[in-house]
């Protein structure tokens, strides 16, 4: 039995499709210094260049597709004053498999590990991937946060671990879904130096979610969600929200999202005591803050619990807009989010709002142009940083193995702690050549 397994198995690995993909990518960068370094003056504009070699394979039998891809990072940052080498490793393996009709399981493991620079290596937050393309029910879209820049800081030896395996299915009748998923992820600095800057976080999450499309152009979802962090300043934050939302295809060009839910959150401030030499009191080594500041309330207590349980608002508001054509495809998106927000550098769950705009533009099929933006800022009495981003990019395809990419993009920051705002920005242009081939 085992001899006919085992051949069984072996016949389906040779009729697979394998291939594979060789890139090699070179940035040159020019970017603000003003306010990131500490200590000794330094030049206002800084220039890097980073290689980003790729090798990926691909595993594809039809029922099955796996893929694996390294790219490492070599970063040559600050040639003109200040030059030294950073290296970032950076992976990723996907896996989906559908075992019978109407059941799809999903694997990723993604990983990064290395000199990271915060800036330039930061998501302006946003997705447009095919707005209205044909939704899954009970699929949400989860834009990527605004995430707060630390003060004072360039570059930190970062680690970020995302493992998630998820499931979808149909099985439950026709216009129904449920999926869910179920992860563990760890992010932060490594060394004491960078968790000043950006503390240690680790921790579970889960979702589940129930779709139901009653109509062609209708589609509503349940969403349950939970996420665990716990941090190296002694800082822990459990969310779990409950979340109901309807999507409404208006016509073929314009689509409308809306969601209401409540998140609970469970909140433990920091417990590790400051440094002799802080020349502040309560300052932890969650970015040079007052963890104080950032609690719920105009006036905070003298004496603040050491855990506390907050009911916060999950709203969203979004509308999709694309303009198919074969000469200037667009997509756009806009949503305005109220979420529970757990602050990467303080480990406190406030209410936020999130406004996003992104838009691409595909010009024919070789050019593409897109641009982001957006701001964040605390809300319902919390107090935490304010910001504002954007950027704009550009990519030409100039042959099938060459492609040419600019991104420009730029951040404005207020903290409550800090007198002075924050603006940094960075303009970057790319070659990259490709060769993709069957095994």
């Amino acid at each position: 039995m085992l001899d006919a397994v085992l051949t069984s198995l072996w016949l389906e690995v040779a009729s697979a499709n394998v291939s594979y993909a060789v890139q090699a990518r070179v940035d040159t960068r020019m970017r603000s210094m003003e306010a990131q370094a500490t200590g000794e003056s330094v030049p206002p504009v800084a220039g890097d260049m980073d290689l980003v070699p790729t090798l990926g394979l691909k595993f594809d039998d039809g029922n099955a597709v796996g893929s694996l891809e390294y790219a490492p990072r070599i970063s040559f940052r600050e040639a003109t004053t200040n030059p030294r080498t950073e290296v970032q490793h950076v992976g990723r393996l996907l896996g989906d498999w559908r075992p019978s009709r109407g059941l799809t399981l999903h694997g990723t493991q993604e990983f990064v590990l290395g000199q990271v620079n915060l800036f330039t290596n930061l998501p302006l937050g946003g997705s447009v991937d095919d707005p209205l393309g044909d939704p899954i029910p009970g699929d949400v879209v989860v834009d990527v946060p605004i995430q707060p820049l630390p003060e004072g800081v360039d570059s930190v030896f970062f680690l970020s671990s995302l493992t998630t395996l998820a499931a979808e299915t149909v099985w439950l009748g026709r216009g129904l879904s449920l999926s869910g998923s179920a992860g563990f992820s760890a992010s932060g600095g490594l060394d004491a130096t960078a968790q000043e800057a950006v503390p240690f976080q680790y921790g579970p999450r889960g979702q589940a979610a129930l779709g139901w499309s009653p109509a062609p152009r209708h589609t509503l979802a349940a969403t349950v969600g939970v996420t665990d962090s716990r941090f190296s300043t002694g800082a822990r934050a459990t969310v779990s929200t409950l979340t109901g939302a309807w999507t409404h295809r208006v016509d073929r060009r314009s689509a409308v999202e809306v969601g209401v839910g409540v998140g609970v959150a469970y909140s433990m401030r920091a417990t590790e005591e400051a440094a002799p030499d802080e020349a502040l009191p309560g300052v932890t080594p969650a970015g040079g803050r007052r963890l104080t500041t950032f609690q719920v309330g105009v006036t905070p207590p003298e004496e603040e619990p050491l855990a506390r349980l907050d009911l916060l608002p999950d709203l969203t508001l979004a509308w999709t807009y694309r303009v198919p054509s074969r000469v200037a495809d667009f997509n756009s998106r806009v949503a305005a989010r109220v979420t529970p927000f757990v602050d990467r550098l303080t480990g406190l769950v406030y209410p936020r709002a999130d406004v996003t705009l992104n838009g691409t533009w595909a010009l024919g099929p070789r050019v593409r142009l897109s641009a982001t933006g957006g701001g964040a800022s605390a809300v319902g009495g919390a107090v935490g940083d304010r910001q504002v981003v954007g950027g704009v990019g550009a990519s030409w395809t100039v042959s099938r193995w060459v492609s040419l990419e600019a991104d420009t993009r730029t951040a404005w920051t207020r903290s409550p702690d800090v007198e002075a705002a924050r603006m940094v920005w960075s303009a970057t242009l790319g070659l990259s050549v490709r060769q993709t081939g069957i095994l």
